[in-house]
């Protein structure tokens, strides 16, 4: 829910343009000035309301909503609760603007751990950086998973899904694994993910199980690609070791996310101290990635 405190902030470069809002530091906006061509998807209700939330401090959903830290049970959202929170703007500039969020006492309702999280937006030319530091300011060690979750119009101009096709840029041996009631199951693998390990073509049946989840990922840059014409998407990974690729059925949009993490598995107990891709940080240390989008 939008809160009045609420903005949108645009940042640009000679090329492109972003807008981002304060309510979970979310990515409204990324267009090409040239083309007055809008890459990402803008919320219909109709089928999604978010356009590019930030996952933090869980990538998907949790057993039951809930998972256990020694003898104590916590509740958490699917996807963290970064994303329904206002942050803090604590730089702006005309191609550049920074987020933050800390903990507070609702955060240590849902997890009991002492963070900064930062995230900085800049425009450099056709690219948008997202550049993500987490500090840890708790006298303990924290656990954490984090992902972006980017949702890209299809079709851009013309066309249909069909016409779509995502290319790595290395070859992904291991294919990838589909969700089951919306957990992961690492030791299964569909055969609608059948394609030469490099480019998979779109459709509506590849996501019928939910969305498409590659482990230990070898790329370093992903591309959203049509038949139609040289419009392309770039994603840069930065050594994200999970993928996902996922749409709702009949929405006119696909998103590709990069991820430190991922939903619990099939088997999983609920300790959150051996969740599945799961970052450990020690006290006073910081943590950081980014991410790279590149419209052509």
């Amino acid at each position: 829910m939008v809160k009045d405190s609420t903005r949108e902030i645009t940042i640009s470069s000679e090329f492109i343009s972003a807008k981002v809002s304060t309510l979970g530091a979310e990515l409204k906006s990324l267009k090409d000035l040239s083309f007055d061509l809008e890459y990402i998807y803008q919320g219909d209700t109709e089928f999604w309301e978010r356009s590019a939330p930030i996952l933090f401090p869980i990538v998907g959903q949790l057993k039951d909503d809930k998972y256990s830290l020694g003898n104590k049970f916590y509740n958490m959202p699917k996807h963290g609760f970064a994303r329904d929170n206002e942050f803090e703007v604590v730089e702006e500039q005309k191609h550049k603007v920074t987020f933050r969020l800390g903990y507070n006492a609702q955060t240590l309702k849902m997890y009991p751990f002492k963070f900064i999280f930062e995230i900085t937006y800049i425009v450099n030319g056709p690219k948008l950086h997202s550049e993500i530091h987490i500090f840890n300011v708790d006298k303990q060690e924290i656990y954490f998973s984090f992902g972006l979750h980017p949702a890209f119009n299809i079709p851009l101009r013309e066309g249909s899904l069909e016409d779509y096709y995502i290319e790595f840029d290395e070859r992904e041996p291991k294919g990838a694994y589909f969700l089951d009631h919306g957990f992961v199951n690492f030791e299964h693998q569909d055969n609608r993910t059948i394609f030469d390990g490099r480019r998979i073509p779109l459709s509506e049946k590849l996501f019928m199980n939910d969305a498409l989840i590659f482990k230990d990922f070898i790329s370093s840059r992903v591309s959203l690609k049509n038949k139609i014409d040289a419009r392309e998407v770039i994603i840069s990974t930065n050594g994200c070791p999970y993928l996902g690729i996922w749409k709702k059925p009949d929405a006119p949009f696909i998103c590709i996310e990069p991820w430190h993490g991922v939903a619990d598995s099939v088997k999983s107990d609920g300790d959150f101290f051996k969740k599945e891709g799961i970052i450990v940080l020690d006290s006073s240390k910081s943590f950081h990635s980014e991410i790279v989008i590149q419209v052509n």
